[in-house]
């Protein structure tokens, strides 16, 4: 991952460096693109997610169904980082959870201030604004037995 951030730094001052008779907005946009493939790093990747998950139109939306036996960590689900997002700044969550055992959180993280959007079993929906700067969705957990639906359009 560390060679991956090198390379999109080096990348993004190479296009600096070339874009010396750019237009301002091409400079941002050029900007906004690279931050936007770093933003994708910071998500968990398929292989190691406990679920199944789907994107939708880009990386701030889609699906993601869980049954997890014993879990313990992190996924980064959904999110990114850009200035402004193309599809729009509202995502509509809507979540289910089935707890059995354990502790579970699930997090959304805007603009580096965390809220906590679930821990107990339920259905839940939010209609959240993202702003520009990192927006992820989490869950954290510990022990925990039971399972997790999202989605996010």
């Amino acid at each position: 991952m560390i060679k991956k951030i090198w390379f999109l730094a080096l990348t993004l001052v190479i296009s600096i460096v070339l874009c010396q008779g750019c237009s301002k907005n091409m400079i941002i946009n050029t900007y906004d693109n690279i931050n936007k493939n770093i933003g994708d790093l910071i998500l968990t990747n398929n292989i190691t997610l406990k679920g199944k998950r789907k994107f939708g139109e880009d990386h701030y939306v889609g699906t993601y169904e869980a049954k997890y036996k014993n879990f313990n960590g992190k996924e980064i689900l959904f999110g990114g980082t850009t200035l402004k997002r193309e599809n729009g700044g509202t995502i509509h969550i809507k979540l289910r959870i089935d707890n059995y055992s354990g502790d579970i959180e699930v997090i959304m993280n805007l603009k580096g201030k965390q809220k906590i959007l679930a821990t107990k079993s339920g259905e839940y929906e939010f209609a959240l604004n993202i702003k520009d700067g990192s927006n992820y969705l989490i869950i954290k957990a510990r022990n925990y037995f039971g399972s997790v639906n999202i989605n996010i359009d």
